[in-house]
């Protein structure tokens, strides 16, 4: 498999997640604007709806993690590292990258491991009965996604410190 097959790959990966996000998301404004219509006009709050929007910001959280490192679009503060030599921001941002996707991989299997006791004991919501095990593994998901995306950039800096192009 060619690089630039798993490059489209991922980018497909991530915009769809990104779509995915935006879905949660406005099923959260929407799930939240009824619930305060219904609870403040007519005294009927949705039950469920804490639940729900709890499911539904971890859906949020998950689903633009790797979307915004595909895009570059997390906060940056390079105060400093803008006036380093090149070799040494090259050095010092594929070490970056390196730990970044070693935590997150960490992270990703600490939440595997999670997600399967969380499907063997059958934990669900207190309200609804929602089973919760789905939600911890589409965390597992979004932080491979996420680990996945530190690993293209750092091939993509080590490519580059190669060629000379930092």
């Amino acid at each position: 498999m060619s690089m630039e097959r798993i490059h489209k790959q991922m980018e497909w990966l991530s915009n769809n997640l990104s779509y995915f996000g935006s879905i949660a998301l406005f099923a959260m404004m929407l799930l939240t604007t009824i619930d305060v219509i219904g609870r403040y006009f007519f005294n009927k709050p949705i039950l469920g709806a804490f639940e729900l929007t709890e499911f539904l910001v971890l859906i949020l959280i998950f689903s633009f993690l790797a979307p915004s490192q595909a895009k570059k679009s997390h906060v940056a503060v390079d105060l400093i590292f803008q006036h380093l030599p090149g070799r040494l921001r090259a050095v010092i941002d594929i070490v970056n990258h390196l730990l970044c996707m070693l935590f997150m991989a960490l992270v990703a299997y600490r939440c595997f491991i999670r997600a399967l006791e969380i499907k063997e004991f059958g934990e669900a919501t207190s309200n609804l009965g929602i089973i919760k095990y789905p939600f911890a593994f589409f965390v597992v998901f979004g932080c491979a996604a996420l680990s996945i995306e530190y690993l293209r950039d750092l091939i993509r800096l080590l490519f580059a410190k190669q060629k000379g192009d930092y």
